[in-house]
């Protein structure tokens, strides 16, 4: 129904990217070998400073990050907690091509090499897929909590459908935590800021018995609300949140582990409210009906503004817990028999202020719930010493019920049905309820030809099976049923059809093709094969240079919108993603510089995204559609660098060119019937970079400091489909800032920091509501100190 919150360069750049990550592994590979000696020999005991070698679990087993024939970007918890990382979206300070933009409904939106979706519905499916420990987390929204007491995040990029199935078209982020410990441990870490903002955090780990072992640990953070009503002086955007997470490993024989993982949050912070930057009426001719709408004062530039409708609550009041259950079993001949087993719930009650204003033009009032279930069941092994293979079968099951009540009182769409003598449509409702089930078999390998060249693939099949109901309807006060009621029977008298019965209190009015009202009944059943195929050379130890190509795949999804009409409410099939790429990871200067590039080709196909239906009452409409044909050009590079003892340097930089293929045509934000072909993907800058420098020195015996910071730009986006000027997402430049001093052995630290020091005015998203255009801001500057004690 309404939801309009609710309601030629590219291929070559693209093929000289490709080009010159070629170019540039085969220099690489010339300077590798200029040390026969030291390639052929054992070499000598490696020179300190190193850079740091993180072992990942990309391929589902162990392996060396720079052994992994993908691009692959990780980080331990010591440098996520160093760089401020506290929750998905601030992946953005330690990866290139990573997005996070905010929903117009205050869902988390990611978006990887370009890679997206759109979607503002709980049951919305992700193209960039987050794990805890291989466990999926399996929608965006349940995400917040992930990053708590981790030993190290894996953000895979690239389709990565074959292990870890689809929703993975743009990639893949893994999450590893802590495990329990065979000798005690216990840590504690306080971090105390402006807008009093705190965060406690704090674990204990160590043996139960001679075979069992368990850590726990716990999180909460706080802060008061930084956003300030620039007309009322309220405040908004306070923190209250809590997370939690309880391991326990069981090794009762040495070819038997078990490990169950119990992990959950609960959310009462406050939903972010819109900043006003423009009032855009859908209805002009309304709008001098409404006082104050047309002179509404706009939100100054500065983060801190925004307005709401004072007299509301805008706490969430959500919950996630998750329940992972790992068993290994060694099998004879070297082979290993895993079982994964996930089961998460979340509830969601919260109200969002989207209109940006403290008229009532768009409230929104979301209840809702996801109930999940996977199981995979894999078999691992090595094939005649010279490769390794995993097969298994994976089922998941998922339900998403979702109502949305909608507050329109004071919007111009309010008096659509006054001219006929109606009432005042002022509420809403919409339902959606999704079950869905997928089935999956798939296999991977890989097998060393010879010494130097390696191929691998693998490939999965998938059937999905989705079932919806829903519609829009009444709130229950009747309003909604008389208004559509009385028109869609104007309608079917013009189609010389009787009259419909009146519609109940509460009851559906969207409607069919012959304009009777309905709940609306639907089922999507698709199949998928994605698959992987390439090679690897390794001319030297420190040289990898490989080359892919993979397709994956998103299912199909059903939308939670306002819907007048049933047809939209179809479904957006699935979309698919064929990607190429050549790349190459080299460690040089005696392994104090690891350097590591890519450069890939998209061919994207039925992407799916919040377009528009035309409506027969209220013209065009938010829809979930697909667009044919487009395309991704790309290249990244990653290096880590240890030049002298204690100075650590990390740094990345991505460009990514999207483009829509083919005459594309639906409507922009603004109702008006558009070309979008050569159109740049909504969410995705050119260009990214990131940086973080970090340097230690011992003070004396017992003393050691340490300074550091790290700088992120992101080139100018948009939101949405269009490019209208007004829902841009400028470029902007992060910096962040810290030091301190620890104790030689590690036992405690005490640090300052401070985040956007340069108190830099950016927002990560805009959108338009019914009659307003608003955006979400950023962080202004803060800055705290933190203590952290841990036991040795």
């Amino acid at each position: 129904m309404i939801n309009r919150k609710t309601a030629g360069a590219g291929p070559q750049l693209g093929l000289q990217a490709v080009r010159g990550a070629a170019l540039a592994g085969a220099s690489l590979a010339v300077l590798a070998a200029a040390a026969p000696a030291q390639a052929q020999s054992a070499p000598p005991p490696p020179a300190e400073p190193q850079v740091q070698e993180i072992v990942v679990t990309a391929q589902k087993r162990q392996e060396n990050v720079n052994r992994v024939p993908m691009s692959i970007t990780a980080a331990t918890g010591a440098q996520l907690r160093a760089a401020g990382v506290r929750q998905p979206r601030d992946l953005v300070k330690v990866t290139t091509s990573f997005v996070y933009s905010d929903s117009q409904v205050g869902s988390p939106i990611y978006t990887l090499r370009g890679v997206g979706f759109s979607d503002i519905s709980l049951g919305g499916r992700p193209t960039v897929s987050i794990y805890e420990d291989e466990a999926p987390i399996p929608f965006s929204i349940e995400t917040r909590g992930a990053d708590l007491d981790l030993e190290r995040v894996e953000v895979l990029k690239g389709p990565q459908g074959t292990l870890f199935g689809q929703n993975a078209t743009g990639g893949a982020i893994n999450y590893i935590a802590a495990k329990p410990t065979r000798a005690f441990q216990a840590g504690a870490e306080l971090s105390y800021g402006n807008y009093n903002a705190f965060d406690l955090e704090g674990y204990v780990s160590g043996p139960l018995t001679d075979t069992l072992s368990a850590r726990l640990a716990v999180e909460h953070q706080g802060m008061d609300g930084w956003q300030k009503s620039y007309t009322t002086g309220k405040t908004n955007g306070a923190i209250d949140f809590t997370n939690g997470r309880a391991t326990l490993a069981w090794t009762p024989t040495a070819r038997f582990k078990a490990s169950l993982t119990l992990n959950g949050f609960v959310d009462h912070s406050e939903v972010q409210a819109g900043q006003l930057i423009a009032v855009l009426p859908d209805i002009p001719a309304a709008a001098p009906f409404i006082p104050g709408l047309l002179t509404y004062p706009i939100a100054p530039r500065n983060d801190t503004a925004a307005d709401f409708n004072p007299g509301d609550d805008y706490h969430r009041h959500n919950s996630f817990f998750q329940a992972n259950l790992r068993l290994d079993y060694d099998l004879p001949h070297d082979l290993v028999l895993t079982s994964l087993t996930a089961y998460s719930r979340f509830h969601e009650r919260q109200l969002q202020d989207i209109d940006g204003t403290t008229l009532s033009s768009i409230n929104q009032l979301t209840f809702g719930s996801i109930e999940s279930i996977s199981q995979e069941l894999r078999v691992s092994g090595t094939l005649l010493d010279r490769g390794h293979f995993v097969v298994g079968l994976n089922y998941a099951h998922d339900r998403v019920l979702q109502t949305d009540y909608d507050n329109i009182t004071q919007s111009t769409l309010a008096f659509l049905f006054t001219p006929f003598g109606l009432p005042l449509f002022t509420t809403f409702r919409d339902m959606d309820n999704q079950d869905a089930s997928t089935y999956a078999v798939f296999a991977s390998g890989d097998y060393s030809l010879t010494d130097q060249i390696k191929l691998y693939g693998g490939v999965r099949y998938t059937q999905a099976n989705d079932s919806f109901n829903g519609c829009t309807s009444d709130t229950g006060n009747g309003v909604a049923a008389l208004d559509y009621g009385t028109l869609e029977n104007v309608f079917r008298a013009g189609l010389g059809l009787g009259p419909n019965p009146p519609i109940a209190a509460g009851g559906c009015v969207t409607a069919d093709a012959t304009f009777t009202p309905l709940l609306v009944r639907s089922r999507l059943n698709e199949n998928n094969v994605s698959w992987r195929v390439g090679g690897e050379w390794t001319p030297t130890s420190r040289l990898l240079v490989y080359a892919n190509v993979s397709k994956g795949f998103k299912a199909g999804s059903f939308p939670d919108l306002g819907a007048t009409v049933a047809t939209q409410l179809r479904p957006a099939t699935q979309e698919a993603v064929l990607a190429y790429e050549v790349g190459f990871k080299a460690t040089l200067l005696e392994r104090t510089l690891q350097l590591n590039g890519a450069a890939f080709h998209y061919d994207y196909t039925d992407k799916q995204i919040l377009g528009d239906v035309l409506d027969p009452f209220l013209g065009p409409l938010l829809k979930l559609v697909n667009i044919p044909n487009s395309e991704i050009n790309g290249a990244e590079l990653q290096l880590a660098w240890a030049p002298v003892r204690g100075l650590k340097v990390t740094a990345g930089g991505s460009y990514i060119d999207s483009r829509i293929l083919d005459h594309f045509i639906n409507y922009n934000p603004l109702g008006a019937l558009t070309d979008f072909n050569g159109e740049a993907f909504p969410n995705t800058p050119k260009w990214q970079f990131v940086s973080d420098v970090d340097y230690r020195w011992p003070v004396n015996d017992r003393l050691d400091a340490f300074v550091g910071g790290d700088v992120t730009y992101q080139s100018a986006t948009n939101s949405e489909l269009g490019g209208l000027p007004i829902l841009r997402v400028n470029a902007h430049t992060l910096v962040d800032l810290r030091g301190g001093v620890e104790a030689a052995d590690g036992r405690w630290a005490l640090s300052a920091w401070g985040r956007n020091v340069t108190d830099t005015y950016y927002w990560t998203a805009a959108s338009r509501a019914i009659d307003t255009v608003v955006r979400f801001t950023g962080l202004p500057a803060t800055y705290g100190v933190t203590l952290t004690f841990r036991t040795r």
